[in-house]
């Protein structure tokens, strides 16, 4: 069967493909002489995630906003401050709403969801990327587990710690299902760290080996 296989392939590319080859060729020139119109560009905007944390819903929708009842935890990454002035004291509201919707579905599933680092303060960063520098001897391997402030994204209030250090199974769930709600794990050696680097339903960027990445990205 495989040698009849062959020889039908043979036949079909010495008698078939120069007919096919012919008509594209006389479409072509039709085209030419008549006018090419100029294609337009279609762009969808992007799907729009919409929660219902009553009925345990995910909507997603090409429309600008979320039906009533439905909430919207944004349609992009949060990369910014979420303060006019630049002053951050807290989470970003938007990341905290993102985690707290994550928490009720997770609820649902009977897996617990805690918060147990947020924002820090430019001086309790410091103090705690002096002691890793301490306990690691040395600024490069501290830098793998804590970054200095200005390179910390714990301070801009865009970075979470979840479950740590005690129940990794937990955060495994957010790690598997934060992408639904714009939150995703961005180090491989951190089980715990969690960003809203994406747009709630995007899929979530390869995980970095280690924060380092944001030591990098920070200098000038």
């Amino acid at each position: 069967m495989r040698w009849v296989h062959r020889e039908h392939t043979f036949f079909t590319l010495v008698v078939i493909l120069p007919v096919l080859l012919g008509l594209l060729f006389s479409f072509a020139n039709r085209r030419t002489d008549s006018a090419i119109d100029t294609p337009k560009e279609v762009v969808l905007s992007p799907s729009l995630q919409c929660f219902d944390t009553t009925e345990y819903l995910i909507y997603s929708t090409r429309q600008d906003q979320c039906p009533p009842d439905f909430l919207s935890l944004g349609n992009q990454a949060l990369t910014e401050s979420a303060t006019a002035s630049g002053i951050v004291e807290e989470i970003h509201p938007g990341l905290q709403q993102r985690f707290n919707t994550a928490q009720l579905f997770a609820a649902r599933d009977g897996v617990a969801l805690l918060i147990t680092s947020g924002f820090r303060s430019l001086e309790r960063q410091k103090f705690l990327y002096d002691r890793e520098v301490q306990l690691r001897g040395s600024e490069t391997e501290a830098a793998k587990w804590v970054l200095p402030p200005q390179s910390s994204h714990h301070p801009k209030g865009l970075a979470i710690d979840v479950n740590y250090p005690m129940d990794p199974a937990g955060a495994m769930w957010l790690e598997r299902n934060g992408w639904r709600f714009g939150l995703c794990r961005v180090y491989a050696n951190e089980w715990w760290h969690f960003e809203a680097v994406i747009a709630p339903g995007e899929r979530c960027p390869a995980l970095a080996p280690d924060a380092r990445v944001d030591l990098e990205r920070a200098a000038p």
